[in-house]
């Protein structure tokens, strides 16, 4: 998979929440289909026992913020409708 390409297709066509605090909070409400986080160690650790279906994407979240046109990080996205892209909830 192209992440790259697959974030871009979720940034144009699907519904996503940026950052922990609107992830989390989305995910105890059950809207969260899936979690997408840059690949950074203390992330990794964080979501590895989630049950939403996850994706670490090669990306540190300055090069995540900057694909989702942010001037500021983001180290995790909601994914609530994948939209066009691959991030799916059954994956």
């Amino acid at each position: 998979m192209d992440h790259n390409w697959e974030l871009g297709r979720l940034k144009e066509t699907g519904k996503f929440v940026l950052g922990e605090r609107a992830t989390a909070k989305l995910t105890k409400k059950g809207e969260i289909k899936a979690v997408i986080y840059a690949d950074e160690p203390h992330l990794r650790a964080r979501y590895q026992e989630i049950k939403t279906p996850k994706y670490s994407v090669p990306l540190n979240s300055i090069q995540l913020g900057n694909i989702f046109g942010k001037p500021f990080p983001v180290s995790v996205i909601g994914v609530i409708d994948s939209g066009g892209s691959q991030f799916k909830e059954n994956e």
